[in-house]
């Protein structure tokens, strides 16, 4: 994912409180929360979109170009978590931004798998796509989703429970709960979904293909790929040699 911590820029957006609207009341059921997110993936989409339209109005005159947009959506993560947005509002959203919000997760993907490979050494260059395809369909796209998912599910029984502590709610926080609890959720779940995936398949996965890994501390999405000088390749030259 990619790597670390990939929504801590939506932890930093403060949703609107009641003081911002003394109007609204309080039985919102966490739509607050829920517009808070959602403006998060919408700036980000906005910040691919115009460095798009200078590559498309500077590509004659010498402007940015279609590589260097390709570098902005890859390296703009909440982008490739826009999925996970998507099966949070899943009860919510028109059926064009559901679908949408997946195809935006999937071109942030390939993206990212792009840049990796545009900035791995040329003799890993093949191996880095296949490690950072095999990373990204579970670690950004499925398991996020299906976890997502999952709190959906137990948020809509806990809401419908007749004797539970909810069965007060009025109907519109009742049906924006669970998708306020799945929000909510993302900010935990696809960075503990990330750490997990790198611990996994970088000593095991990456160290088959010969890949060395090392990550940027103070970019958390900057994992520079270099050719792991014990790989299977360096094995068999050095017996040739010998």
């Amino acid at each position: 994912m990619i790597p670390p911590s990939p929504l801590t820029r939506f932890a930093t957006k403060k949703p609107p409180t009641s003081d911002d609207h003394p109007s609204d009341n309080n039985d919102d059921g966490g739509e607050n929360t829920i517009s808070g997110i959602f403006r998060g993936i919408a700036a980000a989409t906005r910040k691919a979109a115009l460095v798009a339209k200078k590559a498309v109005i500077g590509g004659v005159s010498g402007g940015i170009g279609v590589k260097q947009v390709i570098r902005v959506v890859g390296e703009t993560r909440p982008l490739a978590f826009a999925s996970e947005g998507a099966v949070a509002g899943d009860a919510v959203l028109p059926r064009w931004a559901y679908y949408g919000a997946w195809g935006l997760s999937g071109v942030a993907v390939g993206a990212d798998i792009y840049n990796k490979y545009d900035d791995a050494p040329a003799t890993v260059k093949n191996n880095t796509v296949l490690y950072w395809t095999a990373f990204h369909i579970p670690a950004s796209l499925v398991i996020p989703a299906m976890i997502i998912h999952k709190v959906v599910h137990y948020a809509e029984k806990f809401v419908q429970n007749p004797k539970g502590m909810a069965s007060n709610f009025p109907p519109r926080a009742k049906a924006l709960t669970p998708v306020a609890a799945a929000m909510i959720s993302i900010i935990p779940v696809v960075p503990a979904v990330d750490h997990a995936a790198e611990a996994i398949m970088e000593p095991t996965l990456g160290a088959y293909l010969g890949l060395n890994f090392h990550h940027d501390n103070h970019n958390d999405n900057n994992t520079h790929v270099e050719a792991n000088p014990e790989s299977k390749e360096d094995h068999t030259s050095k017996e040739k040699k010998a």
